[in-house]
C-alpha cells in the first residue's frame, strides 16, 4: 500500500517546527527584547524619557 502524498507546502512548512528553528528563534526574541530595554534604559537616562510614554 502506497502512503498518502505530502504536500510539498507542508513539506516546507515543516522547517518551523524544527527545533534548531525554534531555538534560533527564541534567542533572537531575547536579544531583541534585551535591546529594546537597553535602548529604553539609556534614552530615560541620557536622552528624552520615554519610560514614561512605555509601560
Amino acid at each position: 500500500m502506497t502512503e498518502p502524498q505530502i504536500s510539498s507546502l507542508r513539506k516546507d512548512f515543516r522547517v518551523f517546527r524544527d527545533p534548531g528553528f525554534l531555538v534560533t528563534l527564541f534567542l533572537i526574541g531575547l536579544l531583541a527584547a534585551v535591546g529594546a530595554l537597553i535602548l529604553v534604559l539609556a534614552s530615560s537616562e541620557y536622552g528624552i524619557p520615554i519610560r514614561q510614554f512605555w509601560p
